[in-house]
């Protein structure tokens, strides 16, 4: 009986080691388990969201910068001073005709702005005067008052613009400024090229 006794203990001892296998085995499933559920309330939304933030910025930086052509673009652009980019050119290429190229693709690029400038002003007075006669009809005498002294700004800018491109189709007026910078750095790389390979010699 006791040596029955012995093999009814030993074959439950077994199942206790089991037992402690099925633990470890559950005990090893725990972990894995304990970092997927702190890694999800990381949450990395918020960085989306602080990525998201500058998307408003770019679109308020749309209607900042209206393209709106009118007399003061036209003063802009009048107003480069092109004796750098002329330099610049002649180094390029130290030839005349390429010289004469540019000074026509400026007055090109005059001309094309001041088209642009014209349909721009032409269409706001369409809609000036359609304020007008719709808020002549509703009785809004000061508001139509405002609309008219607004339009005759516009007709005395209108006429400016068409003064410089009166100027500009003579040779003459605002416009030459920017021929006669461009020309000048031109020269002032030529005179550069002429010193860097011949005089720059001769004094060395």
């Amino acid at each position: 009986m006791g040596l029955f006794n012995f093999k009814n203990n030993g074959s439950t001892n077994p199942p206790m080691v089991s037992e402690k296998k099925t633990l470890e085995v559950t005990n090893d499933i725990q972990p894995v388990e304990e970092p997927q559920k702190t890694a999800a309330p990381e949450i990395p939304e918020h960085i989306f969201i602080e990525q998201e933030k500058p998307k408003p910025t770019k679109m308020s930086e749309q209607p900042s910068s209206p393209s709106v052509n009118d007399l003061h673009t036209l003063y802009r652009y009048l107003e480069q001073n092109l004796e750098k980019k002329g330099y610049e050119d002649a180094l390029i290429n130290p030839d005349t005709s390429y010289m004469q190229e540019n000074v026509a693709f400026i007055i090109n690029e005059l001309n094309l702005l001041i088209s642009k400038i014209k349909t721009y002003y032409n269409s706001h007075l369409r809609t000036i005067d359609f304020h007008i006669d719709t808020r002549k009809r509703s009785g809004m005498l000061e508001t139509v008052d405002e609309l008219i002294s607004h339009k005759a700004t516009i007709e005395e800018e209108i006429t400016i613009v068409t003064s410089i491109e009166s100027d500009a189709s003579q040779n003459k007026g605002l416009s030459q400024n920017l021929i006669l910078g461009y020309k000048k750095g031109f020269r002032n790389g030529f005179a550069a090229i002429t010193y860097s390979t011949v005089l720059g010699r001769k004094n060395a």
